[in-house]
């Protein structure tokens, strides 16, 4: 099978305290060429880069989540400018905001999206998107940031929209913007038709996969920890929904997140 990049995690969770070595051999083994690993405050993002560092599989991503947007102050955001500019940093995010839960305010949370957007822009990186229940508002603020953005020149996509919620018309919206759109495990729910009719009516070409580890596992998991080796459970779903082969997904798949993040996935990677 061709290889599979799992697109988003957060494998510096406690819950991978114990046994982080075999969560990424089992993601090798799994035939995982990359894992992005995202942050989602200063602290996770300093992990992510110092995880990369140690593991050739790891691909780190730095920013600051909208739950934790309150702690985005302007030491904070210049850490993140700081990180974001470093060479084997692949994309500002995990970003966005986020509505349904609303655990910072929603003028803070647009502030500290603004300002990741700038440092996106100013180190010529894409974006790592989280919206929930903000699929409208954040449209406004990212097709700024698109419009602006030095991805497109070099033929990359501008960002990503991490475990997509919204519906077809708002991910057709995204994806003309420039953004790809990402289905984590949770395409295997049996009541998430939404998420498999994305699977269906958007190109291959403007999806990825990913895990969203310790988050979200497959439906036969449920209720237990996800991990990077089993993002394969989504590229089959999406498959099934497109009555495609799990290569096509895979090499489709893999393709898109190269180019996002700006790795190189050879031969090698091929399991």
């Amino acid at each position: 099978m061709t290889s599979l990049i799992d697109s988003h995690s957060h494998i510096y969770d406690k819950a991978f305290a114990n046994d982080l070595p075999e969560v990424l051999r089992n993601a090798a083994e799994a035939g995982l060429a990359k894992v992005v690993v995202c942050g989602d405050d200063v602290p996770s993002s300093l992990a992510a880069v110092e995880m990369a560092a140690g593991h050739a599989i790891v691909v780190p991503t730095v920013g600051i989540h909208p739950h934790a947007a309150r702690e985005a102050n302007d030491n904070a955001i210049a850490e993140i400018g700081r990180l974001a500019a470093l060479p084997n940093v692949a994309a500002v995010g995990e970003i966005g905001l986020d509505f349904y839960r609303d655990r910072s305010p929603r003028d803070v949370q647009l502030s500290a999206l603004e300002a990741q957007l700038n440092i996106a822009l100013e180190v010529e990186k894409p974006i790592c998107v989280h919206s929930r229940g903000a699929e409208d508002a954040i449209a406004q603020p990212l097709r700024a940031y698109a419009d602006k953005s030095t991805m497109p020149i070099s033929g990359r996509p501008v960002g990503v929209m991490h475990c997509f919620g919204g519906t077809v018309e708002q991910a057709r919206g995204y994806v003309d913007m420039g953004f790809l759109i990402s289905l984590a495990c949770v395409v295997t729910y049996p009541n998430n038709d939404q998420s498999r009719r994305i699977a269906m009516e958007i190109p291959l070409s403007a999806l990825l996969v990913e895990t969203d580890s310790p988050y979200l596992p497959p439906q036969h998991m449920r209720g237990k920890r996800n991990e990077p080796a089993l993002v394969t459970f989504a590229a089959q779903a999406i498959a099934d929904a497109r009555g495609c082969t799990l290569d096509e997904v895979a090499e489709a798949t893999t393709k898109n997140a190269a180019s996002l993040f700006g790795v190189e996935v050879g031969a090698e990677s091929a399991a």
